[in-house]
Parts: structure tokens; sequence; C-alpha cells
């Protein structure tokens, strides 16, 4: 019975893993081909099946950015800000950075020049001060204009939050760009940011 369990449970994550790639075929995030080597798989420069890197992500196929970081500071915020990017924050930027290419991978098995950074648009860097604050710990009773968390794990009128903090993949979702560009919600009417901004 264990056994079979166990082959329930692996064929349900291969039946997930495949619906997502097929969510990221043909967007900006379908890196197949940048190596010649690749095989045309879509998941490889994010997910490895063995050996990955330990962050607060599955399986990671990236090393770490190590920047250093230049975090989002204001005075009128209430809320703590880590001083450097944290879990799922840090994994996005181990492309978005620009320190890392996008085809150098943990381990690194095709040998990359490392010469496929992104740029542009794509390209956020390590001065994220003038971006929207991440791992900012989510805590509506320091500033009452923020909308109330509920749930375990805690959601903000359906936004995820990660153990409690606001990152990357709170109003992105790295595998589904129906919502361009990979938003969890429309942004029409500054809705999704008035899902946690309320005044």
């Amino acid at each position: 019975m264990k056994n079979l369990n166990r082959l329930i449970l692996a064929v349900t994550v291969l039946m997930s893993a495949a619906a997502d790639a097929r969510q990221i075929d043909n967007t900006k995030h379908d890196l197949s081909g940048v190596n010649s080597n690749d095989g045309g798989n879509v998941c490889i420069y994010c997910h490895a099946p063995h050996n990955a890197n330990k962050v607060n992500v599955p399986p990671w196929n990236r090393a770490s950015p190590t920047g250093p970081f230049t975090m989002y500071a204001s005075p009128t915020i209430d809320m703590t800000i880590a001083g450097s990017p944290q879990g799922n924050s840090l994994a996005c930027l181990s492309c978005h950075d620009g320190t890392i290419a996008v085809d150098q991978l943990f381990g690194d098995p095709w040998g990359s020049d490392g010469s496929k950074t992104l740029s542009g648009s794509m390209l956020i860097g390590t001065d994220l001060s003038d971006d929207h604050p991440i791992s900012i710990r989510y805590d509506p009773t320091a500033d009452s204009a923020f909308a109330v968390a509920v749930g375990s794990p805690a959601r903000v009128n359906g936004l995820p939050l990660f153990e409690n903090n606001v990152e990357c993949a709170s109003c992105h979702s790295v595998h589904d760009n129906s919502i361009s560009p990979f938003l969890r919600k429309s942004n029409a009417d500054d809705s999704l940011c008035l899902s946690c901004h309320i005044k």
C-alpha cells in the first residue's frame, strides 16, 4: 500500500508539472532552446530533478544570487523589510538581477559562458529601492491602510503570503501568463494593488 501511495503521489506531481510546463510554453519564461544542449526542456532552467539548490522553492536548478542588494526603504513604511531578498524572491532574482546568466544552471551541466543575461524591462538589477518592496513582513496591525490576511498559509484577498512576507510570487504567478506580466489577477482599476492597499 505504501508503494502504491508513492506511485500515486509521483504521478500527481508529474501531471502537475506537465500542466505548468504547458502554461509556460511560448511565454517569456519558456527558455527552451536558449542552450542548444537543452533538448527543448522547458522546466530544466528553473527546476532540477536531482541535486537541487536548497532555496525555499521546489527543487531549484539555479545558484542563489548574492547581491549585494539595495532594498526598498521609506520613512512611511511601518512594516519590516528584510536586509536582502528571501525565499521565492531570491529565486526570481537568480535570473532577473542580471548577475547570473539565464542558461547557467546549478552545477551548470552545459558549461555556460555566462553571456545570456537579461536586459531591458526584464532586468530588475540589484538596486531594488525603486521597485515594490519584497521580503517585507505583511503586518496590517502596524498600518491600518492594509487589508487583513486570512487563512493558513495566509492570503490577502486571494494573494499568497510566504511565511507572512510579501514576495515576488505574491503578485506574480511564474507559471501562468494569462494576465501579463504573469500577474495573479488583473490590475485594471488598480484592483491588484487594492487587494492589499485599502486606503
